[in-house]
């Protein structure tokens, strides 16, 4: 998280600050997502602005939890996201986002979704649609794609869901 501290100490100025995430995580297994951002630019609510963001997601339990279909149960998935995020307008009750960034990812056991348990390096890109309802707080799905190489697999491509709560301190009850 060094390189978050780094993005909060270069942020932009101004009324909009940190805000931070936190969701149950789908695909391939199921677990949880922890995250922050930062804003990168300056100027009105009414416009899209860019945040730097971290991400992290730990998927320790597998589908067999819900429902056996025979095969092995999968190791533990653990993740970190590096990105951007383009939000919709602040004042905008109900607005989108869009996310790309760095990922990189660790799955043991039998791996859902991919052939060999490794560390993967690759992108992801992902969007999402979030609704505020005061005092700061979002509610809302996000879909991402992550494209990735590993040294036993050279090309991975694997969907993930989350949705969940993002909290922004600094923002005024309406």
């Amino acid at each position: 998280m060094p390189l978050l501290g780094l993005a909060v100490a270069c942020a932009a100025p101004g009324e909009r600050g940190p805000d931070f995430a936190l969701a149950p995580s789908a695909l391939p297994n199921l677990g949880l997502m922890a995250g922050a951002s930062v804003p990168l630019d300056r100027g009105p609510a009414e416009r899209r602005h860019w945040r730097a963001e971290a991400r992290f997601i730990d998927q320790f339990l597998d589908d067999k939890a819900i429902a056996d279909n025979g095969l092995e149960p999968a190791g533990d998935w653990t993740q970190l996201e590096l990105g951007l995020r383009r939000d919709g307008p602040i004042e905008d009750r109900l607005r989108w986002s869009w996310r790309a960034g760095l990922v990189g990812f660790e799955a043991r056991g039998e791996p859902n979704m991919i052939d060999e348990p490794g560390k993967y390096f690759g992108v992801y890109f992902g969007f999402g649609r979030f609704v505020d309802f005061g005092h700061g707080f979002s509610f809302g799905p996000e879909a991402s794609v992550l494209v990735a190489s590993g040294e036993e697999d050279p090309f991975v491509m694997v969907p993930q869901l989350t949705w969940g709560l993002r909290w922004a301190p600094q923002r005024k009850a309406e």
